[in-house]
Parts: structure tokens; sequence; C-alpha cells
């Protein structure tokens, strides 16, 4: 079997991401599975490693091991070079490895998982986003507004950490939130609405468990544009437990569409896409079926 490319985010889940890594080689190592790290000190070294890496050798696919942010890199590497792709989830968040049925809790488990689909990808979905500066793949979901306001607060928190740092950074930008206005193109056709948060999703969780998106497939050929439009904080304080399960559908303030490409523009606000904040809006998405490969 030709090699496989491992690309490991160190830094992942507060730093345990590297002990996840030494982890996965040896899990792959003892199974007589060739690996070469393709890992990098940072998200450009190791794009650029990978890329080298592909055009002097075969190999067989890339595995990320870290989170959604280190799972997108992969995505990058692998949908121009159409190669397979395998997740080890080692992240705080892992919504890419919730929707591949990947294990999340055992990189044994994860491992054996991936092991078992080396020789039987599957095609799913993939979104080409494009910003102001650049164009990237994704596999997940990327939105402009309140959410990822929360996120920018809370990467600057020093406490809590993991997912209650974004319920604490929540409520510290409550009480001076003002609903946007979003000007959308969808499939050609132009709203403009006020709106708390406005994103696309081609997977059904974002911010490590929350079912924005329930209906969401990643092989259904369609992105959905999900919407939670102006309400008052007390109304927003009540819908956002509900979304962990995705029982906010029952709220009339929901709105959730279908789509294949979308136009989102609004005042600048920061945007987030696979859990990493990506720059200001506006930005674009085109649904690309069964672009990418994966290992599960």
């Amino acid at each position: 079997m030709k090699p496989i490319g491992v690309i490991v985010n160190p830094k992942a889940n507060r730093g345990k991401g590297k002990q996840s890594g030494e982890e996965v080689f040896a899990e792959l190592a003892k199974r007589g599975i060739a690996a070469i790290n393709l890992s990098g000190p940072d998200a450009i070294s190791a794009l650029e490693k990978g890329q080298l890496a592909i055009s002097e050798q075969d190999l067989s696919g890339i595995v990320a091991v870290g989170g959604d942010g280190t799972a997108q890199l992969a995505v990058n590497l692998c949908v121009p070079n159409q190669l397979p792709m395998g997740l080890i989830p080692a992240g705080s968040g892992n919504d890419q490895a919730r929707e591949l049925g990947v294990p999340r809790n055992s990189i044994t488990a994860a491992v054996n998982h991936l092991v078992q689909h080396l020789e039987s990808p599957r095609r799913v979905d993939v979104m080409r986003v494009k910003t102001n500066t650049r164009e990237f793949w994704s596999l997940g979901s990327i939105s402009a507004g309140f959410d990822a306001l929360c996120a920018q607060r809370a990467n600057g928190l020093r406490w809590p950490k993991g997912s209650n740092s974004y319920v604490a950074a929540m409520l510290l930008e409550l009480p001076k939130f003002e609903p946007i206005e979003y000007h959308l193109d969808v499939d050609g056709e132009k709203r403009t609405l006020k709106a708390m948060l406005c994103g696309v999703a081609n997977v059904k969780n974002f911010g490590g468990g929350m079912k924005i998106s329930p209906e969401s497939e990643i092989t259904d050929g369609e992105l959905e544009v999900f919407i939670l439009h102006e309400v008052s904080r007390r109304r927003l304080l009540r819908i956002f437990p509900t979304v962990y399960e995705g029982k906010h559908l029952a709220f009339p303030e929901i709105e959730i569409f279908k789509a294949r490409s979308v136009s989102i523009a609004n005042d600048s606000f920061p945007m987030t896409c696979d859990g990493e904040l990506i720059g200001p809006a506006p930005f674009s998405a085109e649904l690309h079926p069964g672009a990418l490969q994966v290992f599960a």
C-alpha cells in the first residue's frame, strides 16, 4: 500500500494534539501502514510540505490529526489533488468527525475506523468558499454575525476553556449586541434582512456540538442557509440551549432552507469557518457535490 501523509496540529485541544499525533503514528506502525509526517510549525508550512510530498511521491491519502481547522487544511490538499482524506479527531470541537461518524473519544478506535475504510473511501460534498482575501475548500460551515463575535471573544478568554468559553463569551457579548443587516444572494435571488446571525452549513454541527442545521447531509448535493432572525436578548437566551439538540427549529425566529450557492454580506462583521476566524464578511459559498473522498 502507498504511504499516507499525516498532518498533526500540536496545538489542538490546548496543546494535547502533539501527544495525539504520537499515538496515531504508533498505531499506524502497529498495523504496518507507512506514514509520512507532513506537519509544520503552522498551517502554511504544513500546506507547503503537503504539496511538496504530493508532487514528489505517490500518496494514498492525507490524514488530519487535530480539530476542524486541521481538517480544513487537509481538505484543501485533498480536493485539488483528488486524494482521499481521513480524520483523527484531536481538537476541542471535532464537528466534522461527528458528521463522518469517526470515534471521538479514543485514538485507537479512530485509527481502527480509518484503517477499515482505507480501501473503500466514499465521496461527500464540499463548499468552495470565497472571501475578499482568499478562496478555499470547506467541509463544514461558515457564518458571519453574533456567533463569530462570540468565537472572537472566546479566543481571548483565559477562563473558562473549551466549549464553556463560548457560553461565557455569549453572555459577555449579548448586552451590547444589536441585530445585523444582511444582504443575501441565494441561487440568484436577493434578500435583505435583519438577523442575529446568518450562515451556510454543509454539516449538522458547529461550535463543538451545536446542532445548528440538523437536517444537513454531506451527500445530498445541497447546502443549508441558517438564519436566526431579530429577537430580544431574553428570547435568544431561551433559544440558545435548544441548539445542542437541534430543537431550535421549533422557534419561528429560526429559518433554514436549502441552496446550491450563497453570498452573504453585512457591515464587515467577523466570520468563522470550521471553527476558525477567517476575517471580515462578505463571503460566498458554492457546493461541489462529491468533490471530496473520505476514509469514513
